[in-house]
């Protein structure tokens, strides 16, 4: 008979895996010591994540499906593609706020060897509210006919930037002034010259 894996405790799992993670950094933090940190035994960890690496792709893909879930939620139809930018600037820069440890994760995981390439096409699925996006900008006329992931690593190297200024500054009226510099650098670089 097979055994039926409780989606609580594989919750539990990874978000202490995300804890450990970002205090103590992927490298050197043990399966053992997450199990503890999860309150159960190692051998229960590896019922849900048979390796650690399978841990870390499940974390990865976590954060991605629930940070492009929450700007799903944020993006209309009417918007002009400007504004559905924007829209995503300030979403992905909201939502890593309230989730500082998914962003300190992301970061330690984006662009190292740690994740596969399939566990990376994975990712992508969840973004196609950034291909629609650029998909709207082209139609409009309103950004300049860049390849799709210069713009989206722009968009990202852009927010990390902003991330890195204003998780220092305790003034929320200098973050939203900075959150809100960052965007216009970004899209001043996208942009045709009629926008």
């Amino acid at each position: 008979m097979v055994r039926k894996l409780d989606p609580e405790k594989r919750a539990k799992f990874l978000k202490a895996a995300l804890k450990l993670f970002v205090a103590n950094g992927v490298q050197h933090t043990s399966t053992a010591a997450i199990a503890k940190e999860a309150g159960t035994a190692a051998g229960t960890l590896f019922l849900y994540f048979p390796t650690k690496q399978d841990l870390i792709h499940a974390l990865i893909l976590q954060v991605t499906e629930e940070s492009s879930n929450h700007i799903k939620t944020l993006l209309e139809p009417s918007l002009s593609a400007r504004d559905t930018f924007l829209t995503i600037w300030n979403g992905i820069i909201g939502w890593f706020l309230e989730n500082m440890e998914a962003y300190h994760y992301q970061q330690q995981v984006r662009g190292s060897r740690m994740i596969e390439e399939s566990v990376v096409q994975e990712t992508a699925r969840h973004l196609g509210y950034y291909f629609e996006a650029i998909q709207k900008g082209l139609e409009e006329g309103a950004i300049k006919s860049y390849p799709h992931e210069v713009i989206g690593e722009i968009l990202y190297q852009d927010i990390v930037a902003v991330m890195n200024i204003i998780s220092e500054q305790p003034d929320s009226a200098k973050q939203k002034e900075y959150i809100q510099i960052g965007f216009d650098i970004f899209w001043d670089g996208i942009k045709t010259a009629d926008e």
